[in-house]
């Protein structure tokens, strides 16, 4: 048997750390000293420390680990699977973050930075959709609703219209929580069907009018839409918003793999101001 110094020496697990582990249940010692109060540990708890000390490296709270080292072989690949899906999902918000920083480099590198975007007016005409509103932490999840409301219209066979016509609003009025934002995605369809859960068929309103930001390239250019648009307000006084704003990609990652071929409209809807404004 080992005392706690002893043990932490071979486990190259601290002390405080051990007595932590004790705390929650996760490495208890193997005998107190009945002399002494002494934690005494045996030789072969080192393999589930060196366990534990793994999966922590790996990413694993403390609390996780202490149900994982329960299960058995089939259950602890299967979390291991799932921290995989994780893993490579933060390896990939990192690759855009930073595509992202060296787009924005070589943007400044070569006065490229201020882009100016064309504002325009026009009319858009009402749709018959298929549709899912889904709540989301961060304007960066966007693809997750898209992701569902795809394998919704795949899994169900619903025709989509043709010209393909896809877009999205995020819910300036929503009462989801304050950290984050409420989407809905849509996409044109042949047919109204009755919807499921959190997708339904409507048809959209028909838009009298929106200003129209069209922008071209990578979405890394996206950024200065609202201040182009902000500007516009500004030297047009007697227009204001009318509603949340509509995103359509006309040409994306789906169509093209070149970011720099990617077109993105905004549609802002706007109305004259009232006289009494």
């Amino acid at each position: 048997m080992f005392k706690i110094g002893e043990f932490s020496r071979l486990s190259r697990v601290s002390v405080r750390m051990l007595r932590h582990y004790d705390k929650l249940g996760l490495l208890a010692p193997d005998a107190i000293d009945p002399e002494n109060g002494y934690r005494l540990y045996s030789v072969g708890q080192l393999r589930r420390a060196n366990k534990i000390t793994t999966l922590r490296d790996m990413g694993f709270l403390v609390e996780d680990i202490k149900r994982l080292v329960e299960l058995d072989d089939e259950g602890f690949v299967c979390e291991l699977d799932l921290h995989e899906e994780r893993i490579l999902s933060d390896i990939e918000r990192g690759e855009r973050r930073l595509a992202d920083v060296r787009s924005l480099r070589d943007a400044v590198v070569d006065g490229s930075a201020g882009l100016d975007f064309e504002v325009s007016l026009k009319a858009v005409p009402s749709y018959e959709v298929i549709a899912l509103r889904m709540a989301l932490s961060s304007y960066d999840e966007e693809r997750r609703a898209w992701e569902a409301l795809g394998s919704f219209v795949k899994e169900h066979d619903v025709p989509v219209s043709d010209p393909y016509v896809e877009f999205c609003e995020f819910d300036s009025q929503s009462e989801a929580d304050e950290e984050g934002v409420t989407v809905e995605v849509a996409v044109a369809v042949d047919e109204l069907r009755e919807g499921e859960g959190p997708v339904r068929f409507y048809r959209t309103d028909a838009l009298p009018q929106v200003a129209s930001i069209m922008v071209y390239g990578p979405y890394e250019n996206i950024a200065p839409v609202y201040t182009a648009f902000a500007q516009w307000l500004e030297g047009h006084p007697l227009y204001e918003m009318a509603g949340n704003t509509r995103e359509i990609a006309h040409r994306g990652c789906w169509n093209t793999e070149d970011p720099s071929e990617y077109v993105t409209e905004f549609q802002i809807p706007v109305h004259r101001r009232s006289s009494e404004g």
